[in-house]
C-alpha cells in the first residue's frame, strides 16, 4: 500500500482536508483479526505517521453506532478486513454500508483486504459467509426487509475494488 511507505505522504492527508479526523477507518471484525492481524497492521500505519481510527483506541466504552459512522464519515480511506465471521457483525455490516455511500458521495477511497476468506465468497455471498449473511439479516429482518440487499449490494461493491487476499503472496 502506497501510503504506508512514507510519512510525508501520510501527513499530506490531513492537510488535503483539514476537516478529517482520521486519515483511515479500519473496519473489521475483533473476533476474527483484532489480535493476529488489525493489531500489527494499525502498528504499521501508526507507525508511518497515518492517522488510524481503530475501536481499541478510538471507541469510548458506551459509545454509538452513530459516533462511529462519524468517524467513517471523516475518514479519507477505509480498510474493510473481510474474514470469515464478518458477517456475523450487524455493525460491521452497518459501517460497511456507510463506508459505500461515503465513496458515492465523496470518493472515499475502500481497501478491501481478504483475510482468510475468499474475495468470490465476499462478492457472492457465498458459502460460510453467505449463511452468516442471511443469519444476521433475519435478526433484524421485522424492521428492515430490505437489509439482506442492502448488505449484499454493499459487500459486492467492497469486493469488486482493487484489494488485497491475505492468503495470496504478493
Amino acid at each position: 500500500m502506497e501510503f504506508m511507505s512514507s510519512s510525508s505522504s501520510s501527513s499530506s492527508f490531513s492537510k488535503s482536508n483539514p476537516g478529517r479526523m482520521y486519515d483511515v477507518f479500519i473496519n473489521f471484525r475483533g473476533e476474527d483479526t483484532r489480535r493476529n492481524f488489525v493489531c500489527h497492521l494499525h502498528s504499521v500505519l501508526s507507525n508511518a505517521g497515518v492517522n488510524t481510527f481503530l475501536d481499541d483506541e478510538n471507541l469510548v466504552k458506551g459509545m454509538e453506532l452513530i459516533q462511529l459512522m462519524r468517524a467513517i464519515e471523516g475518514s479519507q480511506i477505509s480498510l474493510v478486513v473481510f474474514s470469515k465471521n464478518y458477517t456475523q457483525s450487524t455493525w460491521c455490516l452497518t459501517e460497511l454500508e456507510n463506508i459505500i455511500k461515503c465513496h458515492r458521495l465523496h470518493g472515499h477511497v475502500v481497501v478491501p483486504i481478504f483475510y482468510h476468506v475468499s474475495p468470490s465468497d465476499v462478492r457472492r455471498q457465498e458459502g460460510d459467509f453467505g449463511k452468516a449473511l442471511n443469519a444476521s439479516a433475519e435478526k433484524i429482518y421485522s424492521e428492515d426487509k430490505y437489509v439482506l440487499s442492502r448488505w449484499g449490494s454493499a459487500l459486492t461493491t467492497a469486493a469488486n475494488f482493487c484489494g488485497w487476499d491475505v492468503m495470496k503472496p504478493g
